[in-house]
């Protein structure tokens, strides 16, 4: 190595790089590897920076390059297959690559090969949506009738795809003899999977060029059951505009083929399990709680009040599955149809569905069916349901917001439930309402309280342990309750003030209670025991063998 220039600063050593002519700068990085380091980076710069500047030279260069070698190379590329299967030709339709793919043809690239899922090019390119691709391989001779993955040619076509590839490629079908609505291998037509997809775009194309809207599939169901299942509206929306044309009509409340034995990629969310025989469009909607398909269906003319028919029991409606799933949008949607039945009839689910929703406190549904039976469109025993508006009271804090709670039993009453019904051991609403719990929720529980002493709610009863409401007040515990205490105290008539020292089967009285679980020494506290206390004698014997002697 020179030693003259190996130890020539670096700084200068690229000074020297950078006025050397192309020509002597490669001779002198091939004179050692040092040399090689420091001036490579600068042949380069020189080569491509100086003498290609713009960048679509750059292109132009990279372009020339991958042809050159395609040429070159074609009969070595042409029969390469990945592991998948793919041949050259399936990956640069992938890419949407219209020079490759032109020189690949020239090059004699089959287009006929099939990978793995036994996809050509020209499904790979329609799925992908790359219409220039297509159409080439289309201008090429592509099979256009030869399934895939057990699917018709069209099924491949994607949203993407321009009108006039779509069009070209059900020309091909058409020109060749095929059906564009016949079912591929899969047992589908192109519609049903354009359907299922949520293709819309595709949806009408094929339709507009004579696709059959009421062809079914080999489980005898028409595209418009795969829109719904799927939750696709503007599909369902189209679908159902193609089918009130089409002359031979079709009955939107005809019951479905079973759809048991169909693939969970056409049922989702297994609600083929779900079947019921007889089950219309709507019952699978209202099922699958989607309620854009279930207004479009109704917007159709869908019967909410359509029955099943499954044996060994009474069939149900849409209206039935709605109020039983405890869904109030829906309840609420298909109640405020446009000309609804005069009359919601029912086999008993109304009224299940019902006292289910009183009991877990769902109020618009609860509210809607207590409007439709105050107006007498349907029947309710709202006297049954009195054990479910008892047990929403316990709800507070492990299930529903308490407003739900309140809107629940404030329709129950105002329907005519019984204020003070009594649950087996003996509490009534205000029982339940006044026992301790999660304070978070006390302001609602106090409103609702409230509510029911102002509407003629009887403090007085006692339970099966001789508590009275006012009883279980003094025992909460917690300072909030206070008022109830309070409230009680001021709304008791003259002959009630007479218990509001009584004792219970414990020989507890409400005072005894409070003091119990009260600072006696707060003056909040205080103004409650002297409420208590007031004109009573407030050392109530104990029942049993023991005495307590309250005193303040």
């Amino acid at each position: 190595m020179p030693q003259d220039l190996s130890t020539i600063p670096l700084e200068i050593l690229l000074e020297i790089c950078e006025n050397l002519s192309l020509g002597d700068l490669a001779k002198f990085v091939l004179t050692s590897k040092y040399f090689a380091a420091v001036g490579t980076p600068r042949l380069y710069d020189q080569l491509f920076f100086h003498r290609i500047a713009k960048k679509d030279n750059f292109a132009k260069l990279q372009s020339d390059f991958v042809l050159n070698y395609v040429a070159a190379k074609s009969s070595i590329l042409l029969r390469c297959r990945a592991a998948n299967g793919r041949s050259m030709l399936h990956y640069i339709a992938a890419a949407g690559n219209e020079v490759l793919l032109a020189a690949f043809l020239k090059c004699g690239a089959d287009i006929s090969v099939r990978c793995g899922k036994r996809e050509t090019a020209l499904h790979v390119a329609l799925k992908k949506g790359q219409d220039a691709i297509a159409v080439q391989l289309l201008e090429a001779g592509a099979d256009v009738l030869k399934p895939a993955r057990r699917r018709p040619t069209l099924a491949f076509l994607h949203n993407d795809l321009s009108r006039p590839t779509a069009e070209k490629v059900i020309r091909a079908i058409q020109a060749a003899g095929g059906d564009i609505s016949a079912c591929g291998p899969g047992g589908h037509t192109a519609l049903h999977y354009a359907s299922r997809s949520g293709h819309d775009h595709i949806v009408k194309v094929l339709l507009e060029n004579g696709a059959d809207a009421l062809a079914t599939d080999k489980y005898g169901h028409i595209p418009l059951v795969s829109a719904v299942l799927h939750r696709r509206v503007e599909v369902s929306r189209i679908l159902l505009d193609a089918m009130t044309r089409d002359p031979r009509g079709y009955d939107l409340n005809a019951p479905l083929a079973s759809l048991k034995d169909i693939p969970s990629s056409w049922v989702p969310e297994r609600r083929g399990h779900y079947f019921e025989k007889g089950y219309t469009l709507l019952h699978f909607a209202v099922s699958l709680f989607h309620p854009p398909t279930v207004q479009l269906l109704l917007d159709f003319g869908a019967d909410p009040l359509a029955e099943s028919s499954p044996p060994g029991r009474p069939g149900r409606t849409p209206f039935d599955i709605a109020v039983m799933g405890r869904c109030p949008e829906l309840v609420i949607l298909i109640a405020g149809m446009n000309n609804p039945p005069v009359f919601w009839k029912s086999n008993g689910y109304i009224q299940s569905g019902f006292e289910t929703c009183v009991r877990e406190a769902y109020p618009g549904t609860v509210r809607t069916l207590v409007d439709l039976y105050k107006q007498g469109k349907v029947d309710l025993d709202i006297t049954a349901a009195t054990p479910a508006m008892l047990d929403t009271c316990t709800y507070y804090g492990s299930h529903v917001m308490d407003g739900d709670i309140n809107d629940s039993i404030t329709s129950c009453l105002s329907a005519g439930a019984d204020i003070n019904a009594q649950d087996k051991d003996g509490k009534t609403a205000l029982h339940l309402l006044c026992e301790h719990g999660d304070s978070e929720h006390n302001k609602a529980k106090i409103q609702l309280i409230e509510y029911f002493l102002s509407h003629g709610a009887d403090w007085t009863i006692r339970d099966k342990c001789g508590n009275t409401a006012l009883h279980v007040a003094a025992d909460n515990g917690d300072i909030e309750y206070d008022v109830v205490v309070r409230h009680i105290i001021q709304v008791a008539t003259e002959r009630e003030k007479e218990l509001l020292a009584s004792p219970n089967n414990f020989g507890k009285s409400p005072l005894h209670l409070y003091l119990a679980g009260a600072d006696a020494a707060d003056q909040k506290n205080q103004n409650i025991i002297k409420l208590l206390s007031a004109g009573y004698d407030i050392n109530v014997a104990e029942r049993g063998n023991r005495q307590s002697s309250a005193t303040h």
